[in-house]
């Protein structure tokens, strides 16, 4: 988090994390009036992102004689972080022994396609929630609200036939291909040539990586990228941080599910639902967007920008250019190459501006997608 740790007590240090240490470093701290803080402090820094008061997190002086009764260390409560794979051997155990048993003797050959289509609504959802009475509610639910757009939602699945050259036949429920002229069932005609979903993992470590990664090689059904993209429907998560590609998921209506997630579907050897899993508590307006996407006829649009005026994005813009630039073309904005034609400037901008044009902090894209609202622009003016 930016810190440089010491490993002697020298005179530049200002804060100790103190827990069960040695007498002497606690009173060469308070003779110095260096702060003394518990590893609760720590934690408690890195969940909020920012420098919390060291006086909410005080290190306990167990050198103090009053303190009677003191415990043994096995008897105290632990601050430190939860049992994970990375830091519990006979969790890395199970967590190995449970890969190892995933791996099947032989390839898993299924005609089943890893994304169903609602071939009414054309709402495209997991297989896990069919077998859901609540998912049956929510469709229907969906389907009420999406009465008016069906003709558009027809002529999107007449398009589809057209271009797989395959047309009805008197048979309800077939449909044959206009260039060799078989007959297929028209569920299998439909999951046949279904897009292929792909999958990202972000803020996540090497070795968990890899754990997603044979969980999905060997489930099927989906692609690992690097980057949110079109044919995105799934942003796995370690942490709770904002990264670039849990905006451009919340922006493409993507699901944004913990780690846990893949954990689970280890665990049953199958994909699950996901809505346990979902980051909705941290990343609120992901649960929105992806809705908004479920209920979308054709490509999802957000129009979180839609009435601003045209933007630029700087060179100098952290996030990168190009990703401020496609995070905001998403969410309905308009992008201009020339600070000349644009009314808000986003990042640091020195040069001549026409008049009456702002100049924002990036700060004000990404809050405004995380809250999906537009922000004031008072609390982002760049000087």
């Amino acid at each position: 988090m930016g810190a440089q740790v010491s490993k002697t007590f020298t005179k530049q240090v200002t804060h100790v994390v103190f827990k069960n240490g040695h007498p002497a470093t606690w009173r060469k701290a308070k003779k110095r009036e260096v702060k003394l803080v518990s590893v609760l402090w720590v934690g408690r820094c890195h969940e909020e992102g920012v420098l919390v008061s060291e006086e909410l997190y005080p290190a306990v002086d167990e050198t103090n004689p009053l303190l009677k009764n003191k415990k043994h260390r096995c008897m105290q409560p632990k601050d430190s972080p939860e049992r994970t794979p990375e830091n519990d051997r006979r969790m890395r155990r199970k967590l190995d022994k449970m890969m190892k048993d995933l791996v099947p003797k032989r390839p898993i050959v299924t005609d089943v396609s890893p994304i169903i289509i609602d071939q009414e609504s054309g709402i495209v959802y997991s297989p896990g929630l069919k077998r859901s009475d609540y998912m049956a509610q929510r469709l229907k639910a969906m389907k009420e609200k999406r009465e008016n757009l069906s003709p558009t939602g027809m002529f999107n699945r007449l398009k589809l036939l057209h271009h797989l050259r395959y047309k009805p036949i008197a048979a309800e429920g077939f449909l044959q291909c206009g260039k060799c002229r078989n007959v297929f069932y028209k569920t299998f005609v439909l999951s046949s040539f279904q897009p292929r979903r792909t999958l990202v993992m972000t803020s996540m470590p090497t070795e968990k990586q890899n754990i997603v990664m044979q969980v999905v090689t060997t489930l099927g059904g989906f692609s690992i990228v690097d980057r949110v993209c079109e044919s995105t429907t799934h942003v796995v998560s370690c942490g709770q941080r904002r990264t670039v590609n849990i905006l451009l998921g919340i922006a493409r209506g993507c699901w944004i599910v913990s780690f846990e997630w893949i954990l689970w579907c280890l665990e049953q050897r199958q994909w699950i639902p996901e809505e346990p899993y979902e980051l909705s508590d941290q990343f609120p307006a992901a649960q929105i967007c992806r809705l908004q996407r479920h209920l979308s006829a054709g490509e999802h649009q957000q129009d979180l920008f839609q009435n601003q005026p045209p933007m630029f994005v700087s060179q100098h813009s952290q996030p990168p250019t190009q990703n401020l630039v496609e995070l905001i073309q998403l969410c309905g904005g308009t992008v201009c190459k020339s600070v000349r034609q644009a009314g808000i400037c986003i990042g640091k901008y020195n040069g001549r501006r026409p008049e009456g044009s702002r100049v924002l902090s990036e700060q004000w894209v990404l809050d405004s997608i995380t809250c999906l609202k537009q922000l004031s622009y008072q609390d982002y003016i760049l000087q």
